[in-house]
């Protein structure tokens, strides 16, 4: 899938990201907006444009580069401790939590319970792998409590009955690699908020960090996920002793649970909601379309698949009504 924007790094420092064509001007020309308005309400966590304009036709604007390493380069380096890693993991949900209290606060939010229509249409759109949703699914040996279907079809079911506050202006995106980390400052800043999901519950960001660890292994590191083929399941190993060191360790990232501190037990049901969304969100835009069938002989996970791992492992040990 070809990309809408390309990014540069100046020699000055600068950060500059352009529209990869004039295509794509309106899209860059409505983020430039959504980090203005974000910079408004909370300045001392969004990363501001320092200039935009348009250059041969394409539209592009400029950052100012942070001495900072996004959460991805923190999380997934093993020569760091554990405990740094989820202290860091902890500063970052605590200023994401601060900025959805500001972006809740900042709007007027009209409740409704319309999240079914958009969890369907995900739902319906990825088919291609529908089969595996269905089977009994272990990882590192060890059973999924419920299917990737019955986790579908509670999401469903809480969508009609949960109230959510869909609003226009908020980050939406705190991805790891959306989430900068200064370790001189112990400063935590945003970049890249995200203007197609507008009309959602700004929880919905946080789901995006949540999803995150599971989407670096589908899409930036591929061949972290092995699939072995069994008579009437499925079993798929993570190829990396860290990776499952950081879902041990660091709760945050292996359970929805884990979030319990930031979420609140009253917004569990709804962020269940969310993150489902996420994840099947992340499967019809990244996953391949093909046809899911079970290997013969163990293989490399699809990208799809190791996010619908990643919905069942994070979504499984939820005992929700």
């Amino acid at each position: 899938m070809a990309s809408s924007h390309n990014v540069d790094l100046l020699s000055s420092g600068l950060v500059v990201k352009a529209a990869s064509s004039e295509v794509y001007n309106d899209k860059l020309k409505a983020e430039i907006d959504q980090i203005m308005a974000l910079y408004n309400i909370y300045p001392d966590l969004m990363v501001p444009v320092l200039h935009d304009g348009i250059a041969s036709g394409r539209r592009f604007y400029i950052l100012e580069r942070k001495d900072a390493l996004p959460l991805s380069k923190i999380v997934f380096d093993n020569l760091r401790s554990l405990a740094q890693r989820r202290a860091i993991v902890h500063n970052a949900l605590d200023r994401i939590q601060e900025a959805i209290k500001i972006e809740i606060s900042e709007q007027d939010a009209a409740p409704t319970g319309d999240m079914y229509s958009r969890l369907l249409e995900e739902w319906e759109a990825i088919k291609f792998i529908h089969e595996v949703f269905d089977k009994q699914i272990l990882l590192d040996g060890t059973p999924r409590s419920l299917t990737g279907h019955q986790i579908i079809e509670k999401a469903l079911m809480l969508s009609r009955t949960e109230i959510f506050s869909p609003v226009e202006g908020a980050h939406f995106n705190f991805h790891f690699g959306n989430v900068l980390y200064c370790e001189k400052s112990d400063q935590v800043n945003f970049i890249d908020p995200d203007c197609s999901v507008r009309g959602i519950d700004p929880l919905f960001g946080l789901s995006r960090f949540a999803f995150s660890f599971w989407h670096e292994l589908a899409m930036e590191i591929g061949d972290a996920v092995k699939v072995i083929p069994m008579s009437d399941s499925v079993m798929y190993l993570l190829r990396t002793s860290d990776h499952r060191t950081i879902l041990n360790g660091i709760p945050e990232l292996a359970s929805i649970l884990g979030l319990i501190h930031w979420i609140g037990e009253a917004e569990l049901k709804k962020f269940f909601v969310l993150t489902t969304y996420c994840f099947l969100r992340s499967i019809r835009i990244n996953g391949s379309g093909k046809q899911w069938s079970i290997p013969h002989s163990p293989t490399i996970a699809q990208p799809e698949e190791v996010l619908m791992l990643g919905l069942l492992t994070y979504l499984n040990d939820v005992a929700i009504a």
